[in-house]
């Protein structure tokens, strides 16, 4: 093994011992172990990923993939750092998050180890004690969900209840009195919440970008599929059942199954398992997918929302399904399986610009791949697109420029289809998890824009399985680093 193909493995078992809820998920690990947020561990945690940055500083890449590792290494480990110097715990208090992320839910509806969950809470409430001392306050109606949520799994983990409740009255009693109104939701009104949003933007894009940058390409977007909607933000209908919402997803996988060989070269052998969403999980929770796990435990699912049908639109459900599971999420996650020949790192590593980039870019693939049933459901990838969007305009309003929740909700209302409902959940997304909804239009940005080069360069002798090959070939990889693969792919050619 090389030397920094060691230093990737000592930087993702690092990133494992950490979080070890990860390793759980991904069958690396099978005690259901509870991250140490303490403020002691997080210290020691960053003195160790500080050292990985050092060495790394220290090694010279010979070839494309050695670059690809190092660079790989050096983002993820300053990511760490400056999560952990965000003091996130602190101030990040949100129903969204223990609701809506994949992970959560599964492992709350597969949790073995309650003997970690009182130290846990305890630890996670001190630190919010901390940051609410120093002026690092959370939303307040955010807190208000993560009330109402904490009740709810109170009521469903029976012998968890007295440790969430008391939670509860923590976040009731001590929280919600210092929370930050509605007029004041975004990062920027927090002590230093310009250089955390700048971080935020930084981790989850993957580049160093000016909001500023970001919101007026996201104001030329939506004015670009404004133009091709044509003013038709209609939803359209809504399901019957939960049994029609699952066959429509199932449909839509199995027709993009039966046409991907014509457009990659790389098919996994696992098929997308389709199957509802826990009963737990609330009605506004967005569709997901959650990866196959390592050891072969869990196959990758997607996870279909099946609550309330009648408010779910038919039209968007193809698009998320492409997104969500084929060629989307699922055919990323999948050939990362086969490549193993490369440190784990870059197979499993979170980049979220990469995998939700490629994840939209696929929304249009489909489109030529002419997996659209009908112009409406057409119509719903556009709309999907303008939230996307609007998404980069009105994260970036949040945290930069001080916008209001209701400022945000309307740049929603006034620019896509969706009902007043889920434009503020939407929203309260952007507020519980800062600057990540910008990664879906910037990564997908990034994909159109190299497509478009390799096209221009090679002509007619441009064949898509092959530029598909060669961005899904060489694992997760930050925006920088996707165009040196592609460049050096044309290079050779």
């Amino acid at each position: 093994m090389s030397q920094l193909d060691a230093l990737a493995d000592r930087l993702w078992d690092l990133v494992l011992e950490q979080h070890p809820l990860l390793a759980n998920l991904m069958g690396l690990r099978d005690d259901g172990a509870l991250a140490d947020h303490s403020e002691e561990a997080h210290l020691r945690f960053l003195g160790r990923y500080l050292a990985v940055v050092e060495d790394a500083d220290g090694l010279v890449p010979e070839t494309l993939d050695d670059r690809v590792t190092l660079g790989l290494v050096r983002h993820l480990a300053r990511v760490e750092c400056e999560k952990i110097e965000s003091r996130e715990i602190e101030f990040g208090i949100s129903g969204y998050l223990q609701s809506a992320v994949p992970e959560t839910l599964h492992f709350l509806s597969h949790l073995r180890n309650h003997h970690a969950v009182p130290g846990f809470v305890e630890t996670v409430t001190e630190r919010h004690r901390a940051g609410i001392a120093a002026g690092r306050t959370p939303v307040r109606h955010l807190v208000e969900q993560a009330i109402e949520l904490t009740e709810r799994h109170a009521a469903e983990q029976h012998e968890l209840r007295p440790v969430l409740e008391n939670y509860r009255d923590f976040l009731r009693r001590e929280a919600l009195p210092h929370g930050r109104d509605a007029e004041h939701a975004g990062l920027c009104w927090l002590p230093d919440g310009e250089a955390l949003y700048r971080k935020a933007v930084r981790r989850h894009t993957t580049l160093d970008v000016d909001p500023d940058e970001l919101h007026a390409t996201g104001l030329r977007l939506v004015e670009n599929v404004r133009r091709e909607l044509g003013g038709r933000l209609s939803d359209g209908s809504t399901y019957i059942s939960a049994a029609e919402m699952l066959a429509a997803a199932e449909a839509a996988v199995r027709r993009a199954e039966a046409v991907a060989p014509q457009w990659f070269r790389t098919i996994p052998d696992e098929r997308c398992v389709i199957a509802e969403t826990a009963p737990s999980v609330p009605a506004s929770t967005p569709p997901h997918y959650l990866a196959a796990a390592l050891d072969g435990s869990r196959p990758g699912t997607y996870f279909v929302n099946t609550k309330d049908p009648h408010v779910q639109p038919r039209n968007i459900a193809e698009a998320t399904a492409f997104h969500e599971a084929v060629p989307g999420h699922h055919f990323e996650s999948s050939r990362l399986m086969l490549l193993q020949d490369i440190p784990l790192l870059r197979r499993k590593a979170r980049v979220t610009a990469f995998t939700e980039g490629w994840a939209l870019y696929c929304e249009r693939l489909a489109d030529e791949m002419g997996l659209y049933s009908d112009e409406e459901t057409r119509l719903g990838m556009l709309m999907m697109e303008a939230k996307r969007a609007c998404r980069l305009v009105a994260d970036t309003g949040l945290h930069a420029k001080g916008w209001s929740r209701e400022e945000a909700v309307d740049h929603l209302l006034g620019n896509t289809s969706m009902p007043r409902e889920l434009a503020e959940a939407e929203v309260d997304r952007y507020l519980a998890q800062p600057g990540q909804a910008l990664a879906y239009a910037v990564g997908r940005l990034r994909f159109d824009e190299l497509r478009a080069k390799a096209e221009l360069a090679l002509g007619t002798a441009f064949d898509v399985r092959d530029f598909h090959e060669v961005v899904l070939g060489r694992g997760r990889l930050t925006l920088g680093l996707l165009d040196d693969v592609v460049t050096a792919w044309l290079a050779e050619r």
